[in-house]
């Protein structure tokens, strides 16, 4: 417990760029825009109250009281001045929600760039640098790196509709159970991969899917994945399907290079530690064709089952890939 005592960490405090925001610019916008409606346009309370958001007792506290408001704030006529530009907009009939909500936020990130908001939060800040903006950079940094989650997420959601929905594909998942990979564009680790955990298996005579895709879903196939991209960083998706013949050469016949390895040629120090066998196959699998594979496969050996990994950008097109092969695998065979 001594570390509470200690006085440096005693002056740590967290009050954020937001809090300025909604304690003092959403106040300030709010008046400004109910004396643009009421005082300079005519509008009533009760409408002004509706289009602000707020209630009408509110509406009359703005018209005959200040926001508290540090002297930064009150002092910028840029509130004003969109307050005007919105109200005409919206007497004009030109004025959308998703609009307003833009140019107000707009205006609280130019505030927050140097602004007086960033001198406010600064004065309670002084260890902050110069020009800092903190603020800015998470709110960038967050809303990519949120975006791109969530597209890589969907993405294998997709793709997993596409699989549940042919019959034709639950012959060709492996006995240990099929999944389908999406990596990050710069993934280092499984974890940045997004799969399936529990796999894809068949149920009443169709693939289903165990859980919801998410990051580090896979073990298997997103090692194949990671390896394939030290090659090809554009092939993010992998999928894995039972081994069988005719659908190696069904994949042949559709133009896709398939390469493969061995097992048998599998160095002690690779068999003897878990998880090494995938990243070495593809390894050696991948030099052995003239153009790059998008197919590898193996025959599996002592206790490993054989399999075929499906490789390309996205898992939409790996899973329609894997459908158009399944059935014409299934016509062939009828």
């Amino acid at each position: 417990m001594e570390g509470l005592e200690d006085p440096k960490r005693s002056d740590v405090r967290l009050r954020l760029p937001c809090e300025i925001v909604t304690e003092q610019l959403l106040p300030l916008m709010r008046k400004a825009l109910v004396v643009e409606l009421v005082s300079n346009r005519g509008v009533s309370q009760l409408q002004a109250a509706k289009i602000v958001g707020v209630t009408q007792p509110a509406v009359s506290s703005y018209l005959h009281s200040q926001p508290r408001t540090n002297k930064e704030l009150k002092g910028s006529t840029k509130v004003k001045e969109l307050a005007k530009s919105l109200t005409e907009d919206w007497m004009g009939g030109r004025l959308s929600e998703t609009d307003a909500i833009r140019r107000v936020c707009e205006l609280c990130i130019e505030m927050r760039s140097n602004g007086p908001i960033c001198t406010i939060h600064h004065s309670n800040y002084e260890e902050l640098p110069v020009n800092c903006e903190v603020c800015l950079e998470d709110l960038s940094r967050s809303k990519k790196r949120s975006r791109e989650d969530w597209e890589i997420i969907e993405s294998v959601r997709q793709s997993i509709r596409i699989i549940e929905s042919c019959r034709e594909l639950a012959s060709l998942i492996p006995e240990i159970g099929m999944n389908i990979t999406y990596a990050k564009p710069t993934a280092t680790g499984i974890e940045n991969v997004a799969g399936i955990p529990g796999r894809i298996h068949p149920i009443g005579g169709y693939p289903r899917s165990s859980r919801p895709s998410e990051f580090g879903g896979s073990s298997h196939v997103a090692r194949a994945t990671l390896t394939m991209m030290s090659f090809q960083p554009l092939l993010r998706s992998a999928m894995s399907l039972r081994y069988d013949q005719d659908a190696i050469e069904i994949l042949s016949e559709k133009g896709l290079v398939v390469s493969q390895f061995d097992r048998k040629d599998e160095p002690p120090e690779v068999r003897n530690m878990d998880g090494m066998t995938i990243p070495w196959g593809i390894r050696r699998a991948y030099p052995a064709t003239k153009d790059p594979p998008t197919v590898i496969f193996d025959l599996g050996g002592i206790g490993k089952e054989p399999m075929i990994f499906l490789f390309g950008t996205n898992p939409v097109e790996v899973a329609l890939i894997a459908v158009d092969i399944a059935r014409s695998r299934h016509n062939r065979r009828r």
